[in-house]
């Protein structure tokens, strides 16, 4: 028998993966946004290829390929700039690459890109990263709502994807939608706030303030 503290290990072990393979990508997805290249990652652990088709022959079948992997970087790299999404499992397994998404979700000013990105982000426990081309702009899209939108050329601290992975990944963090804004709770008093990544500023209920100063106050708050 299963003991429930082994459950919540495994749960946490789990979860500090995927992390890790959400700030992979994101780290990733600024670099290109940095050189006005786009790509799309979707990352999740469901079993989604109804809702994609692929534009390339998968060379892949068969394989277990791990962008942990150091020798993975390069190559995720280079089929990132081919069209469609790479579709990476929550351990950072490559699933398949050059994936046209069906499920998509007009947003509004944007290519085709961010509208497969919100759309196939409404699918539970799916987190879907897009660079783009036109502003430079990354954007993270969970529960079929934008979460983050960062501008990588901008000066950011060293901390910023490790600190956006951990609030995406966490489970206990609420999602909410208001204005049409992106919005998250973070349900570490005092920081219940609405955000929205832009540039080096978040817009939190307190006002605008500094990215900078923001982490610094996560920081304090988890001491």
């Amino acid at each position: 028998m299963v003991k429930k503290g082994e459950i919540d290990k495994k749960k946490e072990h789990e979860i500090e993966m995927e992390k890790e393979i959400v700030k992979f990508v994101l780290e990733i997805s600024m670099e290109f946004g940095q050189e006005k290249k786009g790509s799309f990652f979707v990352i999740t652990d469901r079993d989604i290829k109804k809702h994609y088709k692929l534009l390339y022959p998968d060379l892949f079948n068969g394989k277990d390929i791990n962008i942990k992997q150091k020798e993975a970087t390069r190559l995720l790299k280079k089929l990132a700039e081919l069209d469609g999404a790479i579709i990476l499992s929550d351990n950072g397994k490559i699933i398949n690459y050059g994936a046209e998404i069906i499920k998509t979700s007009v947003y509004k000013g944007y290519g085709t890109r961010h509208s497969a990105a919100l759309g196939i982000s409404k699918i539970p426990e799916v987190t879907a990263i897009t660079a783009s081309e036109e502003d430079g702009c990354v954007r993270i899209f969970k529960a079929g709502r934008l979460l983050v939108e960062i501008n990588p050329l901008t000066k950011t601290p060293k901390t910023l994807s490790d600190r956006i992975s951990d609030m995406i990944t966490n489970p206990n963090l609420p999602l909410l939608g208001g204005g049409g804004l992106a919005s998250l709770a973070f349900g570490v008093n005092p920081l219940m706030a609405a955000i929205i990544f832009t540039g080096s500023y978040i817009v939190t209920k307190g006002g605008m303030i500094s990215l900078g100063d923001f982490l610094k106050s996560r920081e304090k708050s988890e001491k």
